[in-house]
């Protein structure tokens, strides 16, 4: 092996791994309110898509603090990501991850334990020597919802979920969202949709065009 396919490769791995801790600070901010983290890990003129929200990173940050705002004592969120795959064109990357949402949520007094399964599609450029995020998708793929106390949960309950109007696949996390005035982003992405096709030929057109 070359020196120079030596340094390519340790230049290369080095650039991944910058990558991927933007990728994790992002998240891990957005669950603990850290905003400026957020802002750091965007660029300015970044676009974000998840299954509430479609717009800048300034009005993210806006909705998530209005989301922290309503929750009550008791219920919680974490999101956990994995199984990163980074690919780059020079100062341009494509950076894909799982991403799976646990929540503890309080609903007419009764507590619930949400998840959700995601794969999140991002766009990542190189400028002025740092990478940051400039578009971020997430693609659903199912969810799931459980009482933390099934003996306390009365039928009526399940009676009143009007489920049919929310994507089948993660219907409860829609119908949970729906519930503190968050309804479906008009393009949110499920998995094997066309939606998802278009982003990810988007994602692969940006990233060869370098």
């Amino acid at each position: 092996m070359s020196l120079m396919s030596l340094d390519h490769r340790v230049l290369e791995n080095l650039y991944k791994s910058e990558i991927k801790d933007v990728l994790s600070i992002a998240i891990y901010a957005r669950d603990t309110g850290d905003w400026d983290a957020i802002r750091d890990c965007f660029h300015s003129d970044a676009k974000l898509t998840t299954s509430w929200f479609t717009g800048t990173v300034e009005e993210f940050i806006a909705g998530s603090k209005k989301m922290k705002i309503i929750r009550h004592e008791g219920e919680s969120q974490k999101h956990v990501i994995t199984n990163p795959w980074v690919r780059l064109n020079k100062d341009r990357a494509i950076a894909e991850y799982d991403l799976v949402l646990y929540q503890r949520r309080i609903i007419d007094d009764l507590e619930f334990d949400f998840t959700t399964w995601s794969r999140s599609v991002a766009i990542l450029e190189q400028r002025e020597n740092r990478w940051k995020i400039c578009d971020r998708t997430n693609i659903y793929e199912k969810d799931r919802m459980e009482p933390c106390q099934p003996e306390s949960i009365p039928s009526s309950f399940y009676d009143s979920m009007d489920l049919d109007i929310f994507p089948k696949a993660i219907r409860y996390h829609c119908w949970r969202n729906a519930r503190v005035g968050h309804d479906p982003a008009p393009n949110l992405v499920l998995k094997n949709s066309p939606e998802e096709k278009l982003v990810r030929d988007t994602a692969e057109s940006w990233l060869s065009s370098s």
